[in-house]
């Protein structure tokens, strides 16, 4: 996607959200209020929209990952988008695996809270017809991503990769396993 609409301040969404973690990942709720949740998907949406979150665990997380992407480990978010062409509603499923994200929290030394926000905001992009596969589109989705979460009050995501003392390279498998 390469030409960005500029972002109205609401656009019609229906959010639908299903918790399927399970007890081990109950405490997650509580960095995942529908209000909060909403704002973070309210503040990606470039159009009016209908999405569900799904949040799950790592054995659905990796089910989901194998028979859709082929890749036999659970990853942080995956994202069905529905829309056949840019004229269609956004529609689709955003699937958030809670162990996977407490994880990468953790090693990041961040918030649960800020990871989710990220990773909401991420795959509500996806949603959108934005990815990361060349470093174009990936510098262009990093650059909106920092900028959404910057106006709701998170740190930039990438700024450990953007530092030149990283030890991280920027390439597209060093970034998001979105």
């Amino acid at each position: 996607m390469s030409e960005r609409a500029p972002r109205s301040p609401r656009h019609a969404l229906t959010l639908t959200q299903q918790f399927v973690a399970g007890p081990a990942f109950a405490a997650h709720k509580v960095w995942l209020p529908r209000t909060a949740v909403r704002r973070w998907v309210q503040a990606a949406l470039l159009a009016d929209a209908e999405l569900t979150l799904r949040f799950v665990d790592a054995e659905e997380g990796q089910a989901l990952n194998r028979g859709y992407r082929g890749k036999d480990y659970a990853t942080n978010v995956l994202t069905f988008a529905y829309a056949q062409d840019e004229s269609d509603p956004v529609t689709g499923d955003i699937v958030l695996c809670c162990p996977v994200v407490e994880r990468e929290a953790n090693e990041q030394g961040i918030t649960l809270e800020a990871h989710y926000a990220h990773l909401i905001v991420h795959g509500v992009l996806h949603a959108q017809g934005y990815d990361h596969e060349a470093d174009d589109e990936a510098h262009e989705m990093e650059a909106l991503e920092t900028e959404i979460l910057a106006g709701l009050g998170y740190a930039d995501p990438y700024a450990a990769e953007k530092s030149p003392k990283s030890p991280k390279s920027r390439t597209p498998a060093n970034r998001h396993r979105a």
